[in-house]
């Protein structure tokens, strides 16, 4: 597989660059300057590793340029200062996933892979799973046609679940990704909020609870675009 990683800090980029090159990845680096764009444009690349904050907007610069011409490569943000905020901004210019800086080496391989597990569609807009309908764009959940009432964090726990169908998902992965790190979290947080989706959607059976794990949805999602 190869990666690209555009980081500033050539510290972190080789770094992570020398972790990959460890699990046989081929490893690629860059920095805001993007002189790799063309190869990108070859489709060299399965994964770009990106520094969340570049400065002087070259992060989200290079966010749209790789959803402009290869909408289908995984993007995996860095996240090595700022907070949430930062995250919440990457994510929705079009990034994959964020990692915080320092992490443990297999928690950036998990991401990797996890990544590439995912449909190479992931990006489309109506996800269905069942007689269940999540349209992405209005952030609505339609089961049998009709619009279930979600509460933020629960469309948001639900969608992350239903992405990532292919595996069981640990609490700890659903308070990082779902939950503002500021915000102070029970210990039964998550197990409640699931309680609430079993009940609104009316089944029972849904999400899967994993022992010693956390939850895992129960079918496979297939995606499609609005213009499907």
């Amino acid at each position: 597989m190869n990666i690209l990683i555009i980081e500033n800090s050539s510290t972190l980029s080789q770094l992570i660059a020398k972790t990959l090159e460890a699990y046989k990845y081929i490893v690629t680096t860059d920095n805001e300057s993007f002189v790799t764009k063309d190869l990108v444009k070859k489709n060299i690349f399965e994964v770009v590793i990106l520094n969340s904050n570049l400065g002087n907007c070259k992060t989200d610069e290079i966010l749209t340029f790789l959803r402009k011409y290869k909408s289908k490569i995984k993007i995996l943000g860095v996240c090595n200062k700022g907070g949430w905020g930062e995250k919440v901004n990457f994510l929705n210019n079009g990034g994959d996933d964020v990692l915080t800086y320092p992490f443990p080496v297999q928690e950036l391989i998990a991401r990797i892979q996890s990544l590439m597990r995912r449909p190479q569609n992931y990006l489309e807009n109506t996800i269905s799973i069942g007689n269940i309908t999540i349209d992405t764009d209005r952030r609505a959940l339609y089961k049998n046609e009709k619009e279930v009432d979600l509460r933020k964090k629960e469309y948001d726990l639900f969608e992350y679940l239903v992405r990532n169908s292919g595996r069981p998902i640990s609490r700890c992965e659903l308070l990082d990704h779902v939950w503002d790190y500021r915000e102070y979290v029970g210990s039964n947080t998550i197990d409640v909020h699931i309680n609430r989706l079993r009940d609104k959607l009316e089944d029972k059976n849904i999400i899967k609870s994993v022992h010693g794990i956390g939850y895992q949805i129960k079918n496979t999602p297939t995606l499609k675009s609005s213009s499907a």
